[in-house]
């Protein structure tokens, strides 16, 4: 449930007032376990949920008591220093509270920049491998406060000392806007302060960096960060304190202090790196993109890292991939990729090496250029050689990786057209691939040729292929890649349409009614009608359409060719792209409309569409049942052995082979205020959807109109139990109103109570004879609990002087009652698909007892539930 918490907090908690409780509940929880030493993993789970909880909602603030307490909580149980009280045992619940500090100080910066000479002191004394917790947490206050203090801009008037020996209670101003922290640089705030006011934090600083040695490495990469940022804010502190641990720092081969030069060069630049500096990193960093001991993800961290390094002078501004100045053709000659590599390490070497060869010039660039061709053509055997899908993949995307650095180069970008042609025509199968290098392509270079020329050649190899069996096989392949072409308007569709007609009378796919390849010609014939150049294959693809028309045996393609056929003759050709797809409203992305014949003024896509209504139109109102009054008679006169018998066999025939099902009726009617045009509503289908698996689906119910002012129409449900357990019914409607256009709206859930699964007793219908007292009395003695069955007894008792036990059975059970005599009471309750609860109720001295035999005692509980309702209630 805690993980959940976690997870899900504003699910769980949509509003303040949900959480401030939550979290009151789960603090309560963990008070009394506060001194122990058990279940510590569940009190550190506690913990980060109440934290989760309290953010998530808004409720950490100076208003919210269980916040103030929780904050309190958090700093008692971090003084805990060294084990001095609880023991080691509860070190790990230590650790927990200080990163819940150091969330709360993340999401509130400021929070706790009163409290820094404590944690300074905790920071100091803490000597468990714990000790990173407190000066993580330390260092993230320390930074915040001096953030806090640069943002008022101005000098600090010697606050900055103020804030370093300060120890007050919380300071829950922070908490009243929450923030995300941004990273902070030198040119986004700065702390001006006079160096006689900076020795102390000067002396703080030395000292953590010294502590840092103590530290795992990614701690001392946070630490270094927050440390970073505090320099690059106080202009009077250089950064030359990180001199000392740059030596140690460049010569390291783990990521997270890598990671930290990277940062602390991208703050300070050449105020703290020299070129040399530049340069040893740029080595450094192609050295360890292959190093064998390291991973494929540390490798690739490390080519992106040449892409986006921070140099002294950067020449270029884009915060996309740049190449570093000082990267040569030389420096990067050893990261040629090969068909060796795993291909991530392909395609990431391949476009950086693209990049310097691009931007260098010489014949080491030229050379370079092409054995990047060389190796596109290795990718080419190996996918030519049926490759898999994963180089297959690659292939395509180091293809695309090639046009895009070095698309003016003709000589390659010809042969790379030779070469996809060579391709296509051994693996038509590839052809989804072919259309996303077109459509990337196009997109890449929009005003170049290169994506034009290959649909071109494209089209011209299909169009020229013979109809022969194996071609017949890669049909549909084809068409797909003549809808693409036929999507240019620079490109003259001729050979297309010749090639779609001789497709259509002599591969045989009109006789067989090969719907899906049917539906593949049309596609192009439907790119083809909003060409720009229709007039030039006008007659050719009338001719087509009719032939599709008359021939193709399966009749949606002849509908959908009829469709075109009537738009190629009878509209105009400038109308016939917004018929064919016509945008919705506020010029969103094109929705298909085939038969969108419509005027200019009209848009059928919002005919066709289903809204949604704002609001809830529509709502089930119950029909009220009427209790009859029950009429008064006694005993059953006692069955024999046999007859007995015979009834109690015929009774189980019946529960086995009839279906019950329970009767719900409900007046169908308008939810409040409603607009003029919903006052006529047509053809309502009503949809209905279970939340369990209680009961049998329900089927859609249609009613035929629902007018403002006459009576309301009665939806009756007929709903088979399959469990008899209450239950809530989720029901929506779609309806069309007076203006032809449908809507749907959700209406309120219905709920299936207890109560509602109430039936009489079935009598079988093969003894008429026999009457509910005499079934009730066998079902009594049949229901007798033991160790071999469901069955059991149970006593429900109420003051009569409430409330009369005749006005309680006349008002719930009526329909039930199989014995009234008097003071005394038999009722049966049949509950399908099988199960029952009988109650033989007495009266005596002002109480009211019922005892209660059921063979589901799953049931006992609900029964009593609705007892206590129905006897507690004042009103009848």
């Amino acid at each position: 449930m805690l993980n959940l918490f976690l997870e899900f907090p504003n699910h769980l908690c949509p509003d303040q007032s949900t959480g401030e409780k939550t979290t009151e509940l789960l603090l309560n929880i963990l008070k009394p376990m506060l001194k122990s030493g058990k279940s510590v993993p569940f009190r550190c789970h506690l913990l980060l949920a109440i934290e989760t909880v309290l953010i998530t909602t808004d409720n950490f603030n100076l208003t919210c008591k269980v916040a103030q307490e929780f904050a309190s909580m958090l700093m008692h149980i971090t003084a805990d220093i060294n084990d001095r009280k609880q023991g080691a045992v509860n070190r790990q619940l230590r650790v927990t509270a200080c990163e819940c500090l150091r969330e709360l100080e993340n999401c509130y910066p400021g929070f706790l920049c009163d409290r820094l000479e404590t944690l300074y002191y905790m920071h100091q004394q803490e000597i468990t491998y714990i000790h990173q917790s407190y000066t993580i947490l330390y260092t993230v206050a320390l930074k915040n406060a001096v953030q806090v203090l640069a943002r008022r801009g101005g000098p600090n008037n010697g606050m900055l000392k103020v804030i370093l020996t300060s120890n007050k209670y919380f300071f829950w101003n922070a908490t009243e806007k929450s923030r995300v922290l941004q990273s902070t640089s030198g040119e986004q705030a700065v702390l001006l302060a006079p160096n006689s006011e900076t020795k102390e934090i000067k002396s703080v600083l030395a000292l953590l960096l010294e502590d840092s040695y103590l530290l795992s490495p990614i701690c001392q990469n946070t630490l270094f960060w927050q440390i970073t940022q505090i320099v690059s804010m106080i202009s009077s502190v250089s950064p030359v304190v990180f001199k000392s641990q740059l030596v140690r720092l460049f010569g390291t081969m783990d990521i997270s202090f890598f990671h930290s030069i990277l940062q602390m060069k991208a703050v300070f630049t050449d105020s703290l790196f020299t070129s040399e500096d530049e340069h040893f990193l740029l080595k450094r960093l192609v050295g360890m993109t292959q190093h064998p001991l390291l991973s494929t993800a540390v490798k690739l961290f490390y080519l992106d890292c040449l892409l986006h390094f921070p140099e002294n002078r950067p020449l270029n501004s884009n915060p996309g991939e740049n190449l570093p100045v000082l990267l040569t053709v030389q420096m990067t000659s050893s990261l040629f990729p090969t068909i060796f590599n795993d291909y991530s390490t392909m395609l990431c070497r391949q476009n950086l090496l693209s990049m310097v060869y691009l931007e260098n010039e010489g014949c080491h660039s030229e050379t370079g250029i092409g054995f990047l061709f060389e190796h596109l053509m290795s990718l080419y055997s190996m996918v030519h050689r049926n490759g898999n899908c994963d180089i297959t993949s690659t292939f395509f995307r180091a293809f695309y990786l090639f046009v895009r650095y070095f698309n003016s180069c003709e000589k390659y970008m010809e042969n790379l057209i030779k070469v996809l042609l060579e391709l296509y025509r051994s693996q038509s199968s590839l052809a989804p691939y072919f259309i996303n290098l077109i459509n990337e392509t196009q997109i890449l270079l929009e005003f170049h040729s290169w994506p034009i020329s290959l649909s071109k050649a494209l089209q011209k190899l299909i169009v020229d292929l013979p109809l022969e069996k194996q071609n017949v096989k890669c049909l549909g392949w084809h068409l797909q890649v003549l809808a693409r072409v036929a999507q240019e308007n620079t490109i003259q569709q001729k050979k297309t349409v010749s090639f779609l007609k001789r497709v259509a009378v002599q591969s045989g796919i009109c006789q067989r009614g090969d719907w899906k390849a049917g539906n593949a010609v049309l596609s192009v014939c439907k790119n083809l009608l909003q060409h720009q150049h229709l007039d030039s294959v006008f007659m050719l693809l009338a001719d087509l359409l009719q032939y599709l028309m008359h021939h193709f045996e399966d009749i949606d393609i002849q509908d959908h060719a009829r469709l075109y056929y009537i738009l190629l003759t009878n509209v105009a050709s400038d109308k016939l792209t917004k018929v064919l797809t016509m945008s919705p409203v506020k010029g969103k992305s094109k929705a298909r409309s085939l038969s969108s014949i419509m005027t200019e003024n009209e848009n059928f896509s919002t005919l066709l569409t289903i809204h949604n209504t704002p609001c809830t139109v529509l709502q089930l109102c119950t029909v009220p049942k009427v209790s009859n009054d029950f009429p008064v008679c006694s005993e059953a006169s006692v069955l024999d052995n046999s007859t007995s018998d015979h009834l109690l066999e015929e009774y189980n025939k019946q529960l086995i082979e009839r279906s019950f099902f329970l009767t719900m009726k409900y007046h169908l009617s308008f939810k409040g205020d409603i607009e003029p045009k919903n006052h006529q509503v047509f053809c309502i289908a009503l949809e209905f959807e279970q939340v369990d698996s209680c009961y049998e689906p329900i089927s859609e119910i249609t009613v035929p109109c629902l007018i403002l002012g006459r009576e309301p129409p009665v939806v009756t449900l007929y709903i088979i139990p399959k469990d008899p357990y209450p239950s809530v019914i989720h029901v929506n409607a779609t309806y069309d109103n007076q203006d032809g256009l449908t809507y749907n709206t959700c209406l309120e859930p219905l709920q299936i109570k207890f109560p509602d699964i109430f039936l009489p007793l079935p009598l079988p219908s093969s003894c008429p004879e026999i009457s509910r007292a005499q079934l009730f009395d066998k079902l009594w003695l049949t229901l007798q609990p033991d160790e071999s069955n469901q069955c059991e007894d149970s006593t429900f008792c109420y003051n009569v002087l409430q409330k009369s036990l005749y006005d309680v059975a006349q008002s719930y059970f009526s329909n039930f009652v199989v014995v009234y005599k008097g003071d005394e009471y038999k009722i049966g309750l049949f509950l399908p698909p099988q199960f029952h609860i009988l109650m033989h109720i007495k009266s005596e001295k002002d109480i009211a007892k019922f005892s209660i035999r059921t063979d589901n005692w799953k049931l006992l509980p609900l029964l009593n539930s609705h007892l206590l309702n129905i006897t507690s209630q004042k009103d009848l």
